[in-house]
Parts: C-alpha cells; structure tokens; sequence
C-alpha cells in the first residue's frame, strides 16, 4: 500500500459542487492507494478504485466511504462488524493482505456523530459499538 488518506468530505456534493469532479480534491487524493471518505452522504465511486460504503439509511450527514485501487483490490475483504440497530455508527473495516509477505493491514474508516448532532441520545451506544469492534 503506498498511501493512506482519511477525509471528512461534508457530503460528496457539498456547497462546491461534486467534489469527485473538483481538480483539487482529485489531485489531492491521487497518489494515495486507499481513500477513506466520511460524511460522504452517499455512495462514492471513483475511476481506478473500488469502492465499499456505509451510508445511513436515514437522516442527513454521516456515511462512509473507503476506496481501494484496483491494482490492489483484488487482495482486499470487507469485514462487517456493526449492530443492525445503531443508525449513527458508519463503519468500513478492510483487510489488506500482502501477498509477498502474508501480512495484514486492516484498515478502519468510522463515524461517529458528534454529541451536539440531533442524534445525540444515540451517540453514547455508537461510541460503545466502536469500542466493541
């Protein structure tokens, strides 16, 4: 893997417009082999990656998106690990396994809703969740 990016997008059409067609955020993502998106809003796909999500189902903000280039995908696996019931937990868990060395390099790419969110009363059981992982 030669790079790893984490960045809060606020919502991947955002004030600017699709940040997926901006020069700058490609430029700025572009050398790295994994991206890791949140509050993404939606799904996210890129030419060259691909692209494994947790959106929330209701409500505005949240979600996640973690994008693996395709050179290195074919050596990728989601692990799921989340309760059905928590809608303010988001979260991707990758496995990455060097071939050459039999490694592991999981990668994890989360959100959890600040405490002043109107999820508010939720958030203690996300933040629970996450420890649980």
């Amino acid at each position: 893997v030669q790079g790893i990016i984490s960045w809060n997008i606020n919502h991947i059409n955002g004030i600017l417009g699709n940040k997926t067609l901006d020069n700058d955020f490609l430029h700025t993502i572009s050398s790295s082999d994994v991206i890791c998106l949140q509050e993404t809003g939606s799904d996210v796909h890129l030419p060259g990656f691909k692209s494994f999500s947790d959106i929330r189902k209701s409500g505005k903000g949240g979600g996640v998106t973690t994008l693996v280039r395709n050179c290195i995908s074919s050596s990728c696996s989601r692990v799921i690990h989340k309760r059905p019931d928590d809608c303010t937990l988001n979260v991707v868990i990758i496995k990455i396994v060097d071939r050459s060395t039999g490694s592991n390099t999981f990668v994890v790419n989360t959100y959890i809703p600040p405490s002043n969110s109107r999820h508010k009363g939720k958030v203690v059981d996300s933040v629970a969740n996450f420890e649980h992982l």
